[in-house]
């Protein structure tokens, strides 16, 4: 496996929602199938808003910004304290800070607040207000290196860790700053130690004309030797401890008293994740236990060496009662999708990814699929009890395998912070009510406030006018190469390329665009990338595509459409958390079965916009994105093993208007780093190497 795969780092950046429908969708999300079906909340918690009113599925496109006037008068009319210190209150948290002339403010000033697009700024200048006393640029600088640590209590070897620390300490900034990000590198610094290169992945930060700062080697740079520094964004080695989360605070669409912070839910391997990624070849690995926040507990009774497995212990947080509850779930897992719920709480979803949406109804339990991220409001029914907070996996990818119960992480809710008792409560979920598949949270309850595209889209002129790209997991044409996701016919199948890696008898590939994708660390895409530049001029193993709306087809969007589903060991399928770079996108549609077209809706009203969607097993995904983000952007699953075994490809994309050298200035790389990456692998001893496809 390779030595780096994408931080998870929650990019909390919000833009809002109202209030939705709390029932599950059909195979296909269909509006004129929702109407009429308002289901209760099934617990009591007092309202974000006086005299809420419910959200029809006809009025997706009028409860937004654009759409209603009372609604973003109502906006415009909050202003933050006198002083402007905070910017924004328990009281006025959709504004944010005043925007000032020099030392002296404004009789009027402008007062950004969450109908305030936050991608105005990137195309007008427009200056976003500050908090007094923040400065404009933000410095970080964190160090990787190796440490043993007991997160669940048994001690990981090795595992490699940001500034010492798993997860690695929160970093904070705010809405309207620059951050300059330093890595310094030091896995194999001490003797004996395995020398490895690193990299820096901001998930979740589009990074506006900016590529060479997304933080993937063989695409946007080369690997950060030992002891160098760079300057950039965050990604990481996840599956094997490198991972922290990232709070950019800003408006929300939903007024809250307390923030408890992030809350990071994974499966944790006691193995080397590197070491067990040849067996993920031929079978799903599963996880020996799930942590929430760097924390669980592992049955140690089956581990006979001493001193390896000690007593772990459950993350816990506070409530006071009578407020507001700010939550910040983020999924950093490796294969596990999870099911997340407060037991005798509802929660309110603020925000899904990097949009931000209105207030849903009260929902029993949110499913955050691998790399989903979702703010949720709580509020403190009770004046005392401690309460399970759950995080169960779900078990989407294995074929029947699951974690061991007793090795389940749980998370404990206290009114009282001194109590110190594991809660008794039960939970409030009932089996009828679940859905039966793997699947997103419904699209009733993430409704963005900022809409794009005239409020709504027409399914059937975008599917048939864009670039369509048909991805098909097929049956596999020789059963030495198993199950393959294929680019439709665009690009004819390669069975025998120099680039493929050799596989054993029984190992498996994912393969998009006819071969996995498989990188040199070396040769970064942005580094080859020149005016001129065409897919057919990168190797084969890159899975290049351009999307240009100049490109001879007026093409300004790109649909992707993922469906069908073969893989060895999973009769059902397997789930793919689908994931783009520098980009969202919207959900045309989403469900499982096969798709039909003609039974889908002809328009979708200010549809679903986020960065990371689920393909549920034996489903489809069908998605879309507009070409307005010059760059070489990754698409790939976001389940780890499977981005392991070659599921991406890259999009060169240009936007129209803009000429080659322009565009070539924007993005080649300043070429040090790799000077430094290509002496530090000559040198003695050589660092470990690629394995696999390299993101």
């Amino acid at each position: 496996m390779s030595l780096w795969k994408e931080t998870l780092f929650s990019s909390w950046l919000v833009i809002c929602q109202f209030f939705g429908i709390n029932k599950y969708t059909p195979e296909i999300f269909r509006i004129d199938e929702i109407k009429g079906h308002l289901i209760p909340s099934i617990l009591h918690s007092p309202s974000l808003y006086k005299n809420p009113s419910s959200l029809g599925p006809e009025d997706r496109s009028t409860y937004t910004c654009d759409g209603d006037a009372d609604f973003k008068s109502k906006i415009n009319s909050l202003r933050p304290p006198e002083n402007s210190i905070t910017c924004n209150t328990p009281d006025t948290r959709q504004t944010w800070c005043n925007i000032t002339s020099g030392n002296v403010q404004d009789r009027n000033p402008k007062i950004n607040n969450i109908c305030f697009d936050y991608e105005t700024p990137v195309y007008t200048g427009e200056r976003i207000g500050l908090p007094n006393g923040v400065d404009k640029i933000k410095k970080i600088t964190v160090e990787i290196t190796y440490g043993d640590i007991w997160p669940d209590g048994y001690r990981k070897e090795n595992a490699m860790l940001v500034n010492g620390k798993y997860p690695g300490e929160l970093i904070e900034a705010y809405w309207g700053q620059t951050i300059e990000f330093t890595v310094i590198n030091k896995l194999g610094v001490n003797p004996g130690e395995i020398r490895n290169g690193t990299a820096i992945h901001p998930h979740g930060l589009r990074l506006w004309g900016n590529p060479r700062n997304d933080g993937v080697p063989g695409i946007t740079q080369c690997p950060i030797p030992f002891t160098f520094k760079q300057s950039s964004h965050l990604s990481l080695q996840y599956p094997n401890g490198i991972v922290g989360p990232m709070i950019l605070h800003g408006p929300k669409s939903g007024n809250y008293d307390i923030d408890i912070g992030a809350i990071l839910l994974t499966d944790w391997y006691h193995e080397n994740p590197f070491s067990l990624y040849s067996e993920a070849l031929k079978r799903a690995q599963v996880a020996d236990s799930t942590l929430i926040n760097g924390k669980g507990k592992f049955d140690c009774s089956s581990v006979t060496e001493k001193g390896r497995c000690r007593g772990g212990s459950y993350w816990e947080t506070t409530f006071e009662s009578g407020k507001w509850h700010l939550l910040r779930f983020v999924n950093t897992a490796t294969s596990e999708m999870f099911r997340v719920s407060i037991d005798n709480h509802n929660m309110t979803v603020i925000t899904a990814d990097f949009t931000s949406v209105r207030p849903s109804k009260p929902v029993k339990f949110i499913d955050i699929a691998i790399g989903q991220r979702y703010e949720v409001l709580v509020y403190g029914t009770y004046a005392e009890g401690d309460f399970w907070l759950r995080s169960e996996p779900l078990n989407c990818s294995k074929g029947g395998k699951q974690i061991k119960k007793e090795n389940v992480a749980r998370g404990i809710i206290r009114y009282n912070r001194n109590s110190g008792e594991d809660p008794t409560s039960k939970t409030h979920l009932r089996t009828a009510d679940l859905p039966k598949n793997c699947q997103d949270v419904e699209i009733e309850n993430i409704v963005p406030v900022l809409s794009r595209d005239n409020h709504y889209v027409e399914f059937e002129e975008v599917y048939n006018a864009s670039r369509k790209l048909q991805v098909s997991l097929v049956t596999p044409k020789n059963e030495e190469r198993a199950a393959r996701l294929e680019l439709g016919k665009q690009v004819p199948f390669r069975n025998n390329t120099s680039s493929e890696p050799p596989l054993d008898s029984g190992e498996r590939l994912w393969q998009i665009y006819g071969i996995p994708m498989r990188l040199d660390w070396s040769n970064p895409a942005l580094d080859m990338l020149n005016e001129d530049s065409k897919p057919t001029d990168f190797p084969e193993s890159y899975t290049v595509i351009e999307a240009r709306p100049d490109g001879g087809d007026d093409m300004n969007k790109v649909v992707f459409h993922i469906s069908g589903n073969a893989a060895p060991g999973t009769p059902g399928g397997t789930m793919h958390p689908i994931h783009i770079h520098g980009h969202d996108f919207i959900i045309l549609a989403q469900g499982s079965g096969k798709f039909d077209e003609e039974s889908t809706s002809r328009a979708l009203f200010n549809p679903v916009r986020r960065d990371v969607a689920t393909m549920p097993p034996d489903g489809y995904l069908i998605i879309s994105f507009p070409v307005d983000n010059n760059g070489m952007w990754l698409l790939h699953c976001h389940l780890a093993w499977h981005a392991s075994q070659g599921l991406a490809l890259m999009v060169l994309e240009r936007t129209e208007g803009v000429q080659g050298p322009t565009l070539t200035r924007t993005q080649k790389l300043s070429g040090e780093n790799c000077q430094r990456w290509k002496a530090y692998i000559s040198a003695s001893p050589t660092p470990n190497p690629m394995d696999d496809s390299g993101i």
